[in-house]
């Protein structure tokens, strides 16, 4: 008999409970498109100075209202038809440091993963800067500057390219 009133009493109760998870907006986790800037090294430059401008906004669908977010990675890279030689370089976000790297322009011809090489090194604050730029959907200013030591010449222009990749996550609007 108790164990036919306590069964009533669960079966009872399950849909109550299940109603409440229902109710709740469901978390979700949001994959955005990598913030990318892409820096030009104009032929006979030794030093590089440039900013891009991206709107979160645009890297995600915005029906979704974003309760947090992560950077799980940064990767830098060059491209072009030359070797420029031992190359550095700092990129901020909004101001702040967000790395640094220095290595030999060939180092990055394949992209370095801030996850794994040794040749790029990370500030906390410009990654908080960077998560709060994205949860608040403000445009985000990815300024990178740095140098060469082996100056292009010829008309070409090599890049340097920076891409971090941030996962969100939010509710439905």
């Amino acid at each position: 008999m108790k164990a036919r009133l306590l069964a009533l009493v669960v079966i009872t109760a399950l849909p109550l409970v299940g109603f409440d998870c229902i109710v709740s907006p469901f978390t979700v986790s949001i994959n955005l498109d990598p913030l990318n800037g892409t820096y030009p090294i104009k032929p006979g430059a030794t030093k590089y100075a440039d900013s891009v401008i991206v709107n979160p906004g645009s890297l995600y669908n915005t029906s979704y209202e974003l309760t947090g977010a992560s950077v799980y990675d940064i990767k830098v890279s060059t491209s072009g038809r030359s070797n420029l030689g031992p190359c550095s370089g700092t990129i901020f976000v909004n101001g702040d440091t967000l790395l640094t790297f220095k290595g030999n322009w060939t180092d990055f011809s394949t992209p370095q993963s801030l996850l794994t090489s040794a040749l790029m090194t990370r500030n906390a604050a410009g990654v908080t800067q960077l998560v709060n730029a994205v949860l608040s959907s403000q445009p985000v200013k990815l300024r990178a500057v740095g140098a060469v030591t082996n100056p292009l010449a010829g008309l070409n222009t090599d890049f340097v390219t920076v891409s971090a990749y941030v996962q969100a996550y939010g509710q439905l609007k």
